[in-house]
């Protein structure tokens, strides 16, 4: 009943859509002339939230329907007009209100036709701004969101900049990351394997481990068994996630630390320790902590690197500028298939240049570059600082975009995910 629910509202607002293209009102890009979608049209339960904080007059110019819908498809008219929209400085909330699409979704299309057209992409004065967002309208905002709306169409309720209503709502949770609903899980469920595959060919062997982003403990889990004897120090800054985490039996070797994985760097460092692997597994960056890791290894060490959430949202213009700001990677105009597919070597390259100056090399035992984030897996090796160096020089080069790893060979995960079916298949780890 629920699907059926679905599509009638989703072949409505297309109905809708295409009365909006084709002219039926003077200006179809305004908040005036938005139209005003009956309870019908949405999920009651959106509808009742927003009574229930006061907000039932509240216009609902798109239907209130949870994540995950399946969209429809672009027509060239509909592409056309939100590339005039664009062009005339409208919001991208508001243009996103008119098509009913998400503006993450318009913004890739923008990128593209942007370079077919010769013009630069940018963000600049198409914002809603944030004055609309206060006390009652941030406590309405986050429990639709927990409840399964999209942030970008709380943006639009409420008539702010869609990106600021995003980090409100995701950076707002406690627990960001641990608990939120993942279409990317089968993913985590293959870099998990990973993690068992090369821990268990025992290049290095495992005495002391830290996981810096442990999470509820899945990587701290698989270390103590397959290095039953070896100590474990597991970083988690989340108190409900530790929490979570603590309810689980672990090892007498492991110990948890409740803490900013950055406190425990600067003692762990103070206090002269080592460890044979570091694994840094964020949701969004971990560049700050690649800066100071490097004293904490052994000679020879495994460090496991997740080059996260910033990479998945890199087609966003003002992710782009931090990208470039962290790793040298500048590329605000490449179509976002080409900047996806070069800046993970730009990332490995800064990683090396961090290595380097801390007079360590390293070699990629595996690496994937999933739809959602990218993971390399890295056997480090301490040398002199002129070997370092003359490693850097050979490894990485320099391009018009910044620096980079020479010849990265990273598989799409669509390439290897049948892995995890093998794996299962034989009841191994991993497929050897």
């Amino acid at each position: 009943m629920r699907d059926m629910f679905l599509f009638d509202q989703l072949t409505s607002v297309e109905a809708s859509s295409s009365r909006v293209l084709a002219g039926d009102r003077p200006d179809s890009f305004s908040w005036d002339h938005l139209p005003e979608l009956p309870d019908s049209s949405h999920e009651p339960r959106f509808v009742s939230i927003l009574r229930h904080h006061g907000f039932s007059g509240l216009r609902m110019p798109v239907p209130l329907l949870s994540r995950y819908t399946k969209g429809r498809r672009w027509s060239s008219e509909e592409l056309d007009r939100c590339y005039e929209a664009w062009r005339k400085g409208i919001s991208l909330t508001l243009i996103a209100a008119t098509l009913n699409r998400n503006p993450q979704d318009m913004i890739y299309k923008l990128l593209k036709r942007c370079r077919q057209e010769g013009t630069v992409f940018s963000e600049r004065d198409r914002s809603e701004g944030s004055s609309n967002w206060n006390g009652p309208v941030m406590r309405c905002a986050r429990e639709l969101f927990e409840a399964g709306l999209p942030a970008w169409k709380i943006a639009v309720l409420f008539r702010v900049d869609f990106e600021f209503a995003e980090k409100a709502l995701f950076l707002g949770r406690p627990d960001y990351g641990h608990r939120k609903k993942n279409p990317f899980s089968i993913c985590t469920e293959h870099k998990q394997l990973v993690n068992e595959q090369i821990l268990a060919m025992g290049t290095v062997s495992i005495r002391d481990a830290l996981d810096l982003f442990a999470g509820e403990g899945r990587l701290t889990r698989v270390i103590g068994s397959l290095y039953p004897r070896a100590s474990v120090v597991s970083v988690e800054s989340d108190k409900r996630t530790f929490a979570r985490a603590m309810q689980h039996v672990w090892t007498p070797q492991t110990t948890w630390i409740n803490d900013d994985n950055m406190n425990v760097i600067g003692r762990l460092l103070s206090e002269g320790r080592r460890f044979d692997l570091i694994d840094l597994d964020p949701f969004v960056s971990c560049h700050i902590q690649l800066r100071r890791i490097w004293g904490l290894l052994r000679p020879t060490a495994l460090v496991f690197i997740t080059f996260g959430g910033e990479y998945r949202r890199s087609f966003i213009g003002s992710n782009r500028k931090a990208i470039a700001g962290r790793y040298g990677f500048s590329a605000p105009n490449l179509s976002n298939r080409e900047y996806l597919e070069t800046v993970p070597s730009c990332f490995l390259g800064w990683v090396a240049e961090q290595a380097a100056a801390s007079a360590v090399t390293f070699e990629i035992l595996r690496a994937v570059r999933y739809p959602n984030n990218c993971r390399f897996w890295l056997r480090s090796e301490r040398v002199t600082a002129g070997s370092a160096d003359a490693w850097l020089w050979k490894m990485t080069t320099k391009h018009e975009h910044g620096s980079g790893w020479r010849d990265l060979r990273m598989p799409r995960f669509r390439e290897v995910r049948a892995e995890i079916a093998q794996a299962r298949e034989s009841q191994l780890p991993f497929p050897s």
